[in-house]
């Protein structure tokens, strides 16, 4: 092998390494969510939507709804976006 042959093959072992090492290595940001609080009525969980918007989930226990907020980074406002049966999305077909 000449120099430059072998200068090229360590060249993409070593890539090839920090590719594997990056994949190992990185770990997705956890989501966090409130579990309990108002006697356990309601579930809050909030999340990045867009890059300039954030939304957050709100399910109500009781009537087995949820409603979703999106907060707009730029304005600095939070808007009510809608509202939908979860009972009615999740409900299986009985036949």
């Amino acid at each position: 092998m000449n120099k430059r042959t072998c200068l090229a093959l360590l060249v993409c072992v070593n890539l090839v390494l920090l590719t594997a090492i990056v994949l190992f290595t990185y770990s997705p940001p956890a989501a966090l969510a409130q579990g309990t609080g108002l006697a356990g009525n309601y579930l809050v969980v909030t999340g990045e939507i867009q890059n300039e918007y954030d939304a957050l989930y709100l399910i109500e226990m009781r009537s087995r709804t949820l409603h979703v907020f999106y907060y707009d980074k730029t304005r600095k406002e939070l808007y009510y976006s809608d509202v939908r049966s979860l009972e009615r999305d999740f409900r299986q077909n009985r036949d």
